[in-house]
């Protein structure tokens, strides 16, 4: 994926990505290595110690979610998904 995508996707600057990117990869978390058909271009992948960090919190993520979303009535939870729609 390119940074200027993972910036898109997560609502931030160039700049904040930039400086997360470095993070996570001095971490190990991810590798940038240049597009083989466009040099000038970077991209960003998980590493494979980035794949189990993944996979280590995804589900509380995921379970945090559900707790939350929970609370709400089935008809808050379905106007919830339209607006979500309608942003994504």
């Amino acid at each position: 994926m390119l940074p200027s995508e993972l910036s898109d996707d997560l609502a931030v600057t160039r700049a904040n990505i930039s400086n997360l990117l470095n993070t996570l990869e001095k971490a190990g978390r991810i590798q940038r290595d240049f597009d083989p058909s466009n040099r000038r271009r970077v991209l960003v992948r998980l590493t494979s110690q980035g794949e189990a960090l993944i996979e280590t919190v995804w589900p509380v993520y995921e379970d945090t979610i559900k707790e939350h979303i929970g609370k709400l009535s089935m008809e808050n939870q379905s106007r919830l998904k339209e607006l979500l729609s309608i942003l994504f």
